[in-house]
């Protein structure tokens, strides 16, 4: 006797779900002292790795370098309460920042830290409702197309960066290229030339683990130079620029600019504002936002989700929480003047590199962008703009998925049209425009499956030689269906001289009252030509749905067991053992 595999269910209590929801309950408990040393080394990489990143990233959404740094330490405190997946690093991402400046460029910051708050209302709504399985409606196809955009249009953004063009508008891609082109007498060379070799300097330093050496010393000190590139390019060009700046005849290169010291202050997301002398109600910021506070909420829990998976290490990532805690490191993000955040797959990479053992983490990392926002403020001055440019390209340049065309190419054309498309559109119409024409897309396939599932048709001997017309569909049925079954069935009766039918029902777990109409339908027909309908294989949960809506009497029901069908007096009859099948023989045509 079989017995169906069920998931323990969980008493339902206040203390059950804190330990459940408030997640550091869980293993703050068990924390050791070797942790402690672990988290804390793991923790300074990932500061040091996210300082930078965080600067670019602000500037590559069109802010201050202060928001990128107060997304990093608000980001980093709050998943250590609530995140999952130790590896995990929230904070800004170039994903998060291009899409931030696409829908708020030329915007007041207001909208920014309106549109942190109302991501993660959406993320949270999204965790609690477990919505989490929209997720999937985007396939890796598109995540690849999708991905590949981001990065030409981030490379494609930050060239004015690398070529010290100043005032230069982002329009789009080729906006951006013809402008170049128009304005090339503009370029400055020191800018271009300090780009290119910070570019040249990051990939250098990106492959010193890969240097063959039997000195763990000497291996410790090349990972360690390598996962700090970000940082020690940033930090020489710096004091170059600093000391050009103060004792030579000025600096060759355009600056960040000042940057407010101080951590920020907390209050509430602003809800109006002020245009002149005219007041922004909270209706038309939302409105011109538009759809972006779905879109930029859907990619967040897309990119987060993914990256939990890549680092669960055969737990079982619970969507549910991670698209939560996403959800409050935003909400609580928009009170300290925060970007949008979501988890970053290189400082994630870097946290597992660096040994962590919890998400404890993330205070580490947070602290050290707390004390980077204390001290060092008035030396952000002098970062080159065009090495921030750079960091941004050397990380994001390795994003373009080019490998993944020839196996398309082998393995699906639709998957190849599919990824060339998302990419194609993002880079023309913008990766937000291009994210939702692969998701519609892949609906569509999704919808023909449903709409036009594969039926198996073929002309089936029984045990004294009698033919019939056997059909199996290899999908539910739903109404989507139904017309397709139904003209599947009267193409095949009338080609084959009128021969009995047998429904094969065991690939169908699920109908719907559209499908139970059309067997019905289907049986009466047949009913007045002479002929019986036979149902084969019907689950029973199947069967309790179709004799809610089928009249029987004209129906015949073919069974192994027929134990699970509860059946009536008046139905027993009807049910008869499945045809015992001598041979088969195919046919093209039917």
């Amino acid at each position: 006797m079989s017995k169906p595999i069920e998931k323990p269910k969980n008493k339902f209590s206040l203390k059950t779900q804190l330990f459940r929801r408030i997640r550091i309950l869980q293993w703050l408990p068990k924390y050791t002292k070797s942790d402690i040393v672990a988290d804390f080394i793991a923790g300074l990489t990932v500061g040091l790795t996210m300082m930078p990143q965080s600067i670019a990233y602000a500037n590559l959404a069109g802010l201050a370098a202060q928001y990128g740094l107060y997304t990093a330490f608000i980001g980093s405190f709050t998943y250590v309460f609530f995140g999952t997946i130790k590896e995990v690093s929230i904070g800004p991402t170039s994903l998060m920042a291009l899409l931030t400046f696409s829908y708020t460029e030329d915007l007041p910051v207001e909208y920014v830290i309106l549109l942190t708050f109302l991501c993660g209302c959406v993320e949270f709504l999204m965790g609690v409702l477990k919505l989490g399985f929209l997720v999937d409606f985007i396939s890796p196809c598109v995540t690849s197309g999708f991905t590949s955009a981001m990065s030409v249009t981030i490379v494609t953004s930050q060239l004015k960066n690398l070529l010290g063009l100043r005032k230069l508008t982002n329009h789009g891609f080729f906006d951006v290229w013809h402008k170049i082109f128009v304005r090339y007498r503009e370029i400055r060379l020191p800018d271009t030339l300090l780009g290119f070799a910070c570019i040249a300097f990051l990939f250098a330093f990106k492959q010193l683990p890969n240097i063959r050496t039997h000195n763990p010393v000497v291996k410790k000190t090349l990972w360690l130079l390598s996962i700090s590139k970000n940082a020690l390019v940033v930090l020489l060009t710096s004091l170059v620029a600093f000391y050009l700046h103060e004792y030579g005849d000025g600096s060759p290169f355009v600056l960040s600019g000042a940057v407010p010291s101080g951590l920020p202050s907390v209050h509430p997301p602003p809800f109006s504002s002020q245009n002149g002398n005219h007041t922004v109600s909270f209706f038309e910021m939302v409105q011109t936002l538009g759809s972006s506070i779905v879109v930029l909420p859907i990619a967040a829990v897309l990119a987060n989700v993914a990256i939990a998976k890549s680092f669960a290490s055969g737990v079982i990532v619970d969507a549910t929480q991670e698209m939560m805690t996403l959800g409050l490191c935003n909400v609580f993000g928009a009170f300290v003047q925060a970007m949008p955040s979501c988890g970053a797959f290189t400082r994630s990479a870097v946290a597992s590199s660096s040994g962590v053992r919890t998400p404890l983490q993330g205070v580490y990392s947070g602290t050290v962008i707390l004390l980077a926002l204390s001290f060092l403020t008035p030396y952000f001055y002098y970062i080159p703009r065009s090495t921030l440019a750079a960091v941004l390209i050397a990380a994001i340049v390795t994003m373009f998925d080019y490998k993944i065309f020839p196996k398309l190419w082998k393995c699906s054309k639709f998957d190849f049209v599919l990824t060339l498309s998302t990419l194609i559109v993002g880079v023309c119409y913008g990766v937000e425009i291009g994210i939702i024409a692969g998701g519609l897309m892949n609906l569509l396939i999704l919808l023909k499956a449903w709409a036009r599932p594969q039926i198996l048709k073929e002309i089936r001997l029984d045990h004294h030689g009698n033919q019939y017309i056997y059909i199996k569909p290899e999908i539910g049925l739903y109404y989507a269906a139904t017309d397709h079954l139904t003209t599947t069935i009267l193409e095949a009766y009338n080609i084959t001289n009128n021969l009995p039918i047998v429904l094969d029902c065991s690939n169908v777990i699920r109908v719907d009252y559209a499908a139970c109409e059309t067997i019905d339908h289907l049986v009466k027909t047949f009913h007045k030509k002479g002929q019986v309908v036979s149902l084969l294989n019907v689950r029973p949960d199947i069967f309790r749905i179709l004799r809610a809506t089928i009249d029987f009497h004209n129906l015949r029901i073919c069974q192994k067991s027929v134990e699970d069908l509860n059946l009536t007096e008046s139905e027993a009859p009807l049910i008869a053992p499945p045809p015992q099948e001598r041979k088969l023989s195919y046919y093209d045509n039917v």
